[in-house]
This record gives structure tokens, sequence and C-alpha cells, in this order.
């Protein structure tokens, strides 16, 4: 059994982050929380490898969403990064900061948390091997 994909959550609202990790963890994710982004870069800068990917709020104080992921690809290029958004995709996917984010997917709210934690499993397995036999529900 391999061990569980690593999943960073960054959502300015503590209920909802907290959702976030309940509903990933219970699908067998490893997550970690923050609602503060330069928080969550700065524990980023100290384990630029450890995750496979990326939740992000598009809308939060301090730095947004596609703002923290260009800071998050000065450490890792790699690393997928999910934003989530209640605004229209086509409105944000369009834009210049938006494509040197380098942003591999946008989520609208309200979110499907069976069908975003597919999507994780399916980005971090690019990557990282992953077999189809994960615990996903």
């Amino acid at each position: 059994m391999s061990a569980p994909l690593s999943v960073m959550i960054v959502e300015d609202e503590w209920d909802i982050a907290h959702l976030f990790s309940l509903c990933l963890a219970r699908s067998g994710f490893d997550t970690i929380s923050f609602t503060q982004p330069m928080l969550a870069l700065d524990h980023f800068k100290q384990y630029p490898r450890r995750y496979c990917l990326i939740l992000l709020d598009m809308f939060m104080g301090g730095l947004n969403g596609v703002e923290l992921s260009k800071e998050i690809r000065k450490y890792n290029s790699q690393v997928k990064i999910l934003l989530i958004t209640g605004c229209c995709r086509g409105d944000i996917s369009h834009s210049i900061d938006f494509k040197e984010a380098k942003i591999s997917d946008v989520i609208q709210k309200p979110v499907d948390f069976e069908k975003l934690g597919h999507l994780i499993l399916q980005l971090c397995s690019k990557n990282k091997g992953v077999g189809s036999n994960s615990n996903i529900r």
C-alpha cells in the first residue's frame, strides 16, 4: 500500500478550509490547510516537494489565488495547482497572470467533492505513478 497523496489547502474561510480538509481526508488524502496565504507560502518554502497538489481559493486577503500560485512556482514548477472560484472560469483563465501561474485547472463553486477527489487523483497520478486502485469514493 502506498503512502497517501499530500494536498495543501489554502482558503481564507476556516469553515470551508476545514470542510475541504475533512472531505479529502475521508477520500484518503493527507491534508494540511491554511487560512492565511502568506503562512501557506512560508510553509511551502520549507517543504516545496511535499505536496502533489495545492488547492487555492481565488479571493483571499493578502494574496489572491493567482498571485499565490505565481509565488509557489518560484519554489516548485511541477506541483499541480487547482484554483477554486465562484467567478466565471473564462474571466480568470484568459489573463496573463493566470498563464504565468501555470494553474492546472479551475474548479467552480459549489464544489462536487467526489469529482474533486477524482480530479486530484488524476492530476497527481500523472507525476507520481499512482495506481488506479485508490479508495476515492
